[in-house]
């Protein structure tokens, strides 16, 4: 947890795991809007994507301060640039125990 302005934010992680079904340059221009600084949501910090050890292709990982700040900033994708070139999809969100209301 983090405070700003002596009120409490809350930071996910939030891992979007995706099959690609596009060409490289496709996978690149996609890339580059994802970690575009100009074409950012407030609230929401991508950090990268990476080639995970798993069934999927790729997973895009971005802190958020919320769920909601993170189905923003993938509507908004679509809305700009359309549909991704994504066969499938899977989205995981990753809390600490403290924001989960656990004793400290």
């Amino acid at each position: 947890m983090v405070t700003v302005d002596e009120e409490e934010v809350i930071l996910l992680l939030v891992l979007y795991y995706f099959n690609w079904a596009g060409t490289l340059e496709e996978f690149r221009e996609f890339a580059a809007h994802f970690e575009d600084k100009g074409e950012r949501i407030e609230g929401v910090d991508p950090l990268g994507i990476f080639a995970p050890s798993s069934e999927w292709h790729y997973v895009m990982v971005m802190k958020t301060t919320s769920y909601e700040k993170a189905l923003q900033s993938f509507k908004a994708y679509m809305k700009k640039y359309g549909r991704p070139k994504t066969s499938l999809g899977k989205i995981e969100i990753f809390h600490t125990f403290e924001e989960l209301g656990y004793p400290g």
